[in-house]
This record gives structure tokens, sequence and C-alpha cells, in this order.
């Protein structure tokens, strides 16, 4: 089944299901299971977790799909609900930075590694890159957890994905860009530059789909991680770089006269700007 159908049934799903057909209700959660597990998982990394919040979710689902006014912002509206679900956890166990990768995905991420997989990658790179990027994952905050899931994995558009934040979609950009850079940087302390990242991503989406979600596993590709010129000046202009950059030009400004400092100031504006082409080309 393609796309188009596959929306188009789950469209008949929940019309049908806000109706009262209990039997489309059941068809529904069946359908969606797969998928919200993967989203799940990969949020909180943590197998058994991620089963309870799978369960509360779809439960949710049922109470409040009367509610649903657009069939096909379905999978967002979801998305939202376990997010919701998964930050309510987090928040009274007082551990939303503290991710701890469960004895079952770390079984299951040995046995993944073990196989014969058609990745590119031998045993010894597949083993160390899987180890890297879960414990890179591990350290960003939740929030930009979900981001890169939700674009490289659940695939939406960035349009998609700030309906499902609930913010403008300059602002999904700029999480995005600052998601990717931390990441990177989380990767490059364990010794990995910018040009495994995708591998890395890649590695992460497979280990992290259930067997009975295979199709949530997904290729990422550089265009997935692009998220235009403006978000990458705004994301840069909040990095450490960015801060001193502008710190910086502040200060020299206020130390000269009106003419020096508008000279300066344009100078420095090129070097920003070139700073950011750089950047963005990364």
């Amino acid at each position: 089944m393609d796309s188009k159908d596959d929306n188009s049934n789950i469209a008949q799903l929940i019309r049908q299901a806000q109706l009262g057909n209990q039997q489309s209700m059941s068809d529904l959660a069946q359908l969606a299971e797969g998928r919200l597990f993967a989203y799940i998982y990969r949020l909180t990394l943590n197998h058994d977790l991620s089963q309870d919040l799978l369960q509360e979710t779809l439960l949710k689902m049922v109470e409040s799909l009367k509610d649903l006014k657009y069939t096909d912002r379905f999978w967002g509206w979801l998305f939202r609900t376990a997010m919701g679900e998964v930050q309510h956890h987090f928040r009274n166990r007082k551990k939303r930075h503290m991710i701890q990768i469960s004895s079952f995905s770390k079984q299951r991420l040995s046995e993944y590694i073990s196989q014969d997989c058609d990745d590119g990658l031998n045993y010894t790179i597949r083993r160390e890159l899987s180890d890297a990027i879960f414990q890179a994952m591990t350290k960003l905050k939740l929030m930009y957890r979900n981001v890169l899931v939700l674009r490289c994995f659940e695939q939406m558009s960035y349009a998609e994905i700030a309906g499902t934040l609930g913010c403008k979609e300059l602002r999904a950009r700029v999480l995005c860009f600052r998601a990717r850079h931390l990441l990177k940087k989380q990767m490059s302390r364990r010794g990995y530059g910018r040009e495994m990242l995708l591998a890395a991503l890649g590695l992460f989406g497979l280990m992290t789909a259930p067997a009975k979600a295979a199709s949530a596993a997904s290729t990422v590709t550089a265009a997935s991680l692009n998220v235009g010129c403006a978000a990458t000046f705004i994301g840069a202009a909040g990095s450490e770089i960015g801060i001193a950059l502008m710190t910086a030009i502040t200060a020299l400004s206020l130390t000269l006269s009106v003419e020096k400092s508008i000279l300066i100031l344009a100078f420095l504006c090129y070097v920003s700007i070139c700073f950011i082409v750089v950047l963005y080309a990364r």
C-alpha cells in the first residue's frame, strides 16, 4: 500500500471512529501502534518505558479523537500527544535530563551490531558508531531529540513540525539547526567528524525501528538537515561563537566615534555573514 492509499485508509478509519465505530477505532490504534512506538522509543531510548507510554498515548487517542478536526493532521496530533506523555513522565520523576538506555535496548543494540547488515559498515565501525550516536542522543535535550526524530525519521516538513510543536516554521528550522549543531558537537567529542553524522543517524534509525515497524527506519539525507539561510543565521547567532562575536561588536562600537563605529560594524557584519555562509555550507 502506497502512502496515498495509507493516508486515505487512516482518514476513513478516523471518520468512522469519530462516529462511534469501535472496530474502526481498534483498527486505527493497531495501524498507528508501530510507528508511534518507534517515535516514543527514539525519545526515551527505553523499551519498557516506551511500551507503557505507548499504551497511555493510545488511550488518550481513543478519548480525544473526537476533537481532531482535520484528518490530515492525525500524525502530528498523535505525536504531540505522545510528546506530552513523555514530558509528563520525566517531569514527574525529575529526570528530564537523565535519559538512560535500558538493558533491553542495549541487548537489542548488541544483536543488531552482530548481524550481517547492508549498511556499508564493518562490525567494528558499526559497533563504535552505534554506541557513539546512542550516547550522543542521550545528551541532547528532549526538545532537540524530538525535532530530529520528526525531521529525520518521520520525514515531516518544517511546516508540519511547526504544527506539531505549536510554533512558527522559522522556529522549527532554528530548533533543527541547533539540534544538528549540538549533535555534531557530541559526536566530535567521541572522535567523529561531520561526515559521519548522516551515517550515524541512519544507523540510529535502523536500530530503533521495532520489528513490527520496519518501515519506521528511513534513510537520512543531507536535505533533511538543511534548514535554510535565515534559520542558520539565527541559530548561529545563538551559538557560543555567535554570542561572542555579537558581544565583541557591541563592546567595540561603544568605544569609538560614530563614523568609525559604522565602518567597523559594517566590516564585522561582513565577517559575520561569511561565517554564517561557511557554517551553512557545512
